[in-house]
């Protein structure tokens, strides 16, 4: 079985875990618990734009 993320993707949702940090995560993937989607289902470039805009830290 091929890991999620080693899979290509062409949706992402931005999601903003409790701790305020915002992630770029592939639409077809469970949104983790306890995160929000704050944007999306959109293309990557999309999603960065969207993060870019706010301002904000990538979780690691």
């Amino acid at each position: 079985m091929t890991p999620p993320f080693a899979q290509p993707h062409t949706m992402f949702l931005v999601l903003v875990s409790p701790a305020g940090r915002y992630s770029i995560w592939p639409a077809e993937l469970q949104v983790p618990a306890g995160w929000q989607v704050v944007h999306g289902v959109a293309s990557r470039l999309s999603c960065e734009d969207f993060v870019n805009r706010a301002d904000v830290p990538l979780a690691a």
